[in-house]
């Protein structure tokens, strides 16, 4: 769910950094392996700039450390996970940490 979601905010973003309709990524995966609800869910959100918490940033950043504390326990490397935790702390940072997970959209942003 952490990594689904942090996709979908990285991909609006680019797509808006880019200039180009973040709806065409909706339109590429529409149909695919990739067409799950969840991320509909997610972009539609994105999109209509509507960060209600269904799971609240701060609480998966938590989660998203325990996760790395217990890789780094077992001498297991989770590098994608790390940059999650790094990217959840930025917004967080930024004043997002009570809004829903894919608020790590804004950590995106320079």
């Amino acid at each position: 769910m952490i990594s689904l979601t942090n996709a979908v905010a990285e991909t609006i973003a680019l797509a808006n950094g880019a200039e180009v309709d973040a709806r065409v990524f909706l339109d590429a995966v529409q149909g695919g392996p990739l067409d799950v609800p969840y991320l509909r869910i997610k972009a539609k959100a994105i999109l209509e700039n509507n960060f209600e918490p269904a799971f609240a940033l701060e609480n998966a950043a938590k989660d998203a450390a325990l996760i790395v504390a217990l890789a780094h326990d077992c001498h297991v490397g989770l590098p994608v996970a790390e940059a999650m935790l790094a990217r959840m702390r930025a917004a967080i940072e930024l004043g997002h940490g009570d809004e829903d997970l894919s608020a790590t959209y804004f950590a995106s942003f320079e």
